[in-house]
């Protein structure tokens, strides 16, 4: 048996101070304020100096960290990295390339996943790219852009071994909306990104079974007035549980707190999309042939615009409390418990509850991790 004491518990739905977590094995046994836990007297203690308990972060669209990518055998990397960064359950994320790339890419991550690396626990494959709409390919060339076809996904998931668990796309290119329901069906959550659809396009879409939004503003038909586009069907519609990336930059605060409120934090997923070089100093870098500018804050093709992001997840928690005044708990349910269960792991991830996987961070009030533990056990500590 283990103990972690003495620290500012955030369930995330509820807080303790003095709060307590009894492991017993990979599991979470108790939890609580120190007074109703009884620790027994052979558990091995963890004193978290009054730092915040929290559920591990889990994020589920982030392509790589410190020179890591999730394009390959890398993977096994990015997850051994994560937990510094308070991570401990993720989806890497593929990105746009010629299809001969994003197959070998996704043999290579299948054969990690079976290998089960030490580190944060990988959850499934989501796919990003080169099925997007060639009118709203973000950094991606536009003439790589083709729609996604039943075909094609089966060719990706024997080639993925069965772990492509998202895959986002422009429904409106070629026939894509009709496999929709048919990803539903796979247990494959599609998701809508880099589309130039339309307001009456997306309504429909729903209808159908559409549910989760890839970086909601970001790379998607905007709002007007008389034209709503996919961005107006976003924010409408309540059945769209929508990804935000809340590193300052991809999204004005403003925005951010719009998007806030018709959301909130149970129909709101807090996303890095962190690239390979993100956690790495200030230059320029080669990724998959894009050639990128980090400055500190973003990072940049050489035209200006943006490719990805460079703050991990615990950042972006942060910057949300900061900059759009969201109370610490309901910040942290975006980035803990609404991702565990739109990605289906709702009943074990995502919260520090008896019977859930002991998958804790402990944090500084600025975010940093302090320690983190997948399963019970500690996987990264920051005094080691």
């Amino acid at each position: 048996m283990k103990a972690i004491i003495n620290g500012q518990l955030f369930t995330p739905q509820a807080v303790a101070d003095n709060g307590v977590v009894l492991i017993d094995g990979e599991t979470i046994a108790a939890v609580g304020p120190a007074h109703m836990i009884e620790i027994p007297s052979d558990a091995q203690v963890v004193d978290a100096g009054g730092r915040r308990i929290v559920p591990g972060l889990i994020d589920i669209h982030m392509h790589g960290l410190l020179g890591h990518s999730c394009m390959g055998q890398g993977v096994a990397e990015v997850a051994a990295s994560l937990p510094r960064y308070g991570v401990t359950a993720f989806c890497p994320t593929t990105i746009t390339a010629p299809m001969d790339r994003v197959f070998q890419a996704l043999k290579e991550i299948a054969a990690v996943i079976d290998a089960r690396p030490r580190g944060a626990r990988i959850l499934g494959i989501h796919i990003e790219g080169p099925h997007l709409s060639p009118k709203r390919p973000g950094m991606a060339p536009a003439d790589i852009q083709h729609p996604l076809t039943w075909e094609e996904y089966q060719r990706m998931q024997e080639a993925a071994q069965g772990h492509i668990k998202m895959i986002t796309f422009a429904p409106e290119e070629g026939d894509a909306a009709a496999l929709i329901p048919r990803l539903l069906e796979q247990h494959v959550l599609p998701v809508l990104g880099h589309t130039d659809a339309s307001f009456e396009q997306v309504s429909e879409w729903v209808k159908i079974g559409l549910s989760h939004v890839t970086h909601a503003f970001n790379a998607m038909r905007g709002f007007h007035h008389r034209r709503p586009g996919a961005l107006g069907a976003v924010l409408l519609h309540d059945e769209l549980v929508t990804q935000l990336i809340a590193d300052g930059h991809h999204i004005h605060p403003g925005a951010m707190a719009l998007l806030w409120k018709l959301k909130g934090p149970t129909r709101m997923v807090l996303i890095s999309d962190a690239i390979p070089y993100a956690g790495m100093p200030s230059g320029e870098y080669d990724w998959e042939g894009y050639h990128l500018f980090l400055d500190g804050d973003t990072s940049r093709l050489e035209d200006g615009t943006l490719a990805g992001a460079i703050a991990l997840l615990n950042q972006d928690v942060i910057t949300l409390v900061e900059r759009v005044r969201i109370p610490f708990p309901d910040a942290l349910t975006a980035a803990t418990t609404t991702p565990a269960q739109l990605i289906g792991h709702g009943d074990r991830l995502g919260r520090l509850a008896p019977g859930y996987a002991a998958d804790i961070a402990i944090l500084e009030e600025d975010g940093s991790a302090w320690q983190t533990w997948v399963n019970g056990e500690i996987v990264f500590a920051a005094d080691a």
